[in-house]
């Protein structure tokens, strides 16, 4: 005789495993562009990841604060109507490329992350939608020691 807990149980288990996604798929880029993860320079690393550098300014929003006290953990959010991959940059760091998101069909984009500074730069986003690259820049100042002037 089946008791009421082992019956919900494997009632959940079944929904769980139903709703699966099954065309999950994730790129690994530092394997696939890995050129793109070693670039110092965001322009050398837009091209390495796109096979283009050149962006258009606009339909992409990217939030980040004017000044940041601690470099190791600073805000970075990034939208867009559409889109089929997500790229994030800055010139602050050795190297240029900080993260890589491959958009699904119909999917949203409104990524946010934390990305560690050593020093001031300006971060960018670029979102490759129908084949044009379109990009937002925006200049961070990290203090140093939390003093914000």
């Amino acid at each position: 005789m089946m008791n009421r807990r082992n019956f919900l149980g494997l009632g959940l288990g079944a929904l769980a495993v139903s709703m699966t996604p099954t065309t999950l798929s994730a790129v690994n880029f530092r394997e696939t562009k890995p050129k793109a993860f070693t670039a110092k320079k965001v322009d050398v690393a837009i091209q390495e990841l796109f096979g283009t550098s050149k962006t258009i300014e606009g339909n992409v929003e990217l939030k980040a604060p004017d000044i940041a006290e601690n470099g190791a953990v600073i805000p970075v959010s990034v939208e867009a109507k559409s889109g089929s991959k997500v790229a994030i940059f800055q010139d602050a760091n050795p190297e240029a490329t900080v993260a890589v998101f491959t958009v699904p069909k119909g999917g949203i984009i409104d990524y946010g992350i934390r990305i560690k500074m050593a020093k001031t730069g300006n971060v960018t986003a670029v979102v490759e939608d129908g084949g044009k690259l379109y990009s937002a820049t925006k200049a961070v100042k990290v203090t140093i020691g939390g003093c914000g002037g």
